[in-house]
């Protein structure tokens, strides 16, 4: 078999496994190699798959005309192929600038925000994606260089909830092949040569070095990721049932005895560390190998009264032969900032102490988690807005009569001085009060008040 046929009896086989026949589905496309090569196979193989094809495109503005035209060869190529072709051109270096965040962290935020919000507004299935074997590797090795633990050496996910990764098994060779054989052009990113990004060091510097040793360095490596996963899965089976047996839990503080937490396995003590943070923030993102041992360290000295703060995401209390992990933000950092800033609908706006998600839904759900909040738009056009607390805020709360100055609230919520300008005050184009982080929701906004598009907020304190 030649590489043709093999690619596409694994993607079909993939495809059929992850997502089954008669879907929706968003590709994203680059313009680059891999991305040619994936839409290339959706299309042959639409017949047998029988999916709606929509491309989405991002054009992150950082190579000038270049860039310009990437998104003009991939609108052609949908015209060619005729399939619906979705793009948006994004100021990347100024979305890093805002965010304070890498070149490729607000490339990928700003590519996986517009992805969601074209599945939104198709009513696809999933979103399928490029990443390769190559790929896989680099992030790999960027997180065991970064001091990952065993979750950052599982690589990158073939299938995660609605994006699938179909090409992961291949290497950037085989898709050159493919592409060679196939005749299909596509675009070169001149930036991917860039040693000065650190993705690009390690692909064009480190592995090729460390080749020199182990030729077969790649395959191995990506192989080894599922090794990882099995290990991550143990532990954090492991975790789990620690944490059922012996820890107490609330919405902002965890207990769990020292004793029997000491007679864990050091990588299983690791593990339940990582696993009440996550549960605290919805990811990982923020705590290092490095605060993981400093809090061990106390814990294990078991001294009432010792303290650990993580910037102002997470305490750690010891008392009485207890470790208590508190979510909990100090008076040093205020993580909101003074300007006022758009909620993308739907997307992800993150600032330097957490983010906010936001997506349409159907109806309101039958139960609400804490941190989400529904308010109704006019339309799926119109704008909301975050800043920070002011003296004389006031809202109109639901199922209250009258109105309530912020103050007052946060008094009733025995929120601390210290913290009230850290939660997000949601407002609309007319600088009207439409909520209070997750507290309360104004009345004239609320899904169940008056008719509209109904959107969920979803405040994800401390993920970034």
């Amino acid at each position: 078999m030649n590489i043709i046929e093999i690619l596409e009896d694994n993607v079909l086989c993939a495809l059929q496994s992850y997502i089954g026949e008669g879907k929706t589905v968003i590709i994203g496309v680059s313009g680059g190699a891999d991305s040619v090569a994936l839409l290339n196979l959706i299309v042959n193989l639409s017949e047998k798959l029988k999916f709606k094809i929509i491309v989405a495109h991002v054009n992150h503005s950082l190579r000038g005309k270049e860039s310009d035209m990437d998104e003009e060869f991939v609108k052609n190529l949908c015209k060619k192929y005729d399939i619906i072709f979705v793009s948006k051109k994004v100021d990347i270096k100024e979305l890093q600038k805002k965010q304070k965040i890498s070149l490729e962290d607000a490339g990928r935020q700003a590519r996986y925000t517009f992805f969601y919000r074209i599945k939104e507004e198709y009513n696809a299935d999933f979103i399928l994606l490029a990443h390769h074997r190559d790929d896989n590797v680099e992030t790999m090795l960027l997180n065991l260089i970064r001091g990952s633990g065993v979750r950052g050496l599982t690589g990158i996910a073939m299938g995660s909830k609605d994006v699938i990764r179909p090409l992961l098994d291949f290497s950037k060779k085989e898709l050159m092949e493919y592409c060679a054989m196939k005749k299909l052009g596509f675009r070169e990113d001149k930036t991917n040569k860039d040693t000065e990004i650190r993705r690009n060091y390690v692909r064009h510097k480190l592995i090729p070095a460390i080749e020199k040793i182990n030729p077969n360095f790649r395959e191995m490596f990506h192989f080894k990721s599922f090794y990882f996963e099995e290990i991550e899965h143990f532990l954090n089976l492991a975790s789990f049932e620690f944490m059922k047996k012996y820890c107490s839990s609330g919405e902002k503080a965890i207990i769990t005895p020292i004793t029997p937490f000491k007679k864990l396995m050091p990588a299983v003590q690791r593990t339940v560390i990582q696993t009440i943070y996550e549960l605290f923030h919805g990811s990982t993102q923020g705590l290092s190998g490095d605060q993981i041992e400093d809090l061990l360290r106390i814990i294990h000295k078991n001294t009432t009264g010792k303290e650990k703060m993580l910037g102002t995401r997470m305490s750690l209390i010891v008392a009485y032969g207890k470790a208590i992990f508190q979510k909990e933000r100090g008076s040093e950092e205020t993580p909101l900032p003074e300007k006022i800033m758009q909620l993308p609908i739907p997307g992800t706006l993150t600032y330097g102490g957490g983010s906010i998600i936001t997506r349409f839904k159907k109806r309101l759900p039958k139960t609400r988690a804490k941190n989400k909040i529904y308010i109704v738009a006019k339309d799926k056009n119109e704008p909301f807005f975050i800043r920070r607390f002011q003296p004389g805020d006031r809202i109109r709360p639901f199922g209250m009569a009258g109105s309530k100055k912020l103050q007052d609230l946060f008094t009733d919520e025995k929120i601390p001085r210290s913290l009230r300008r850290q939660v997000p005050i949601v407002t609309d184009q007319g600088g009207n009060i439409v909520a209070v982080g997750s507290l309360r929701v104004d009345r004239g906004f609320h899904p169940q008040v008056l008719p509209g598009v109904i959107v969920e907020i979803e405040f994800d304190e401390g993920k970034e």
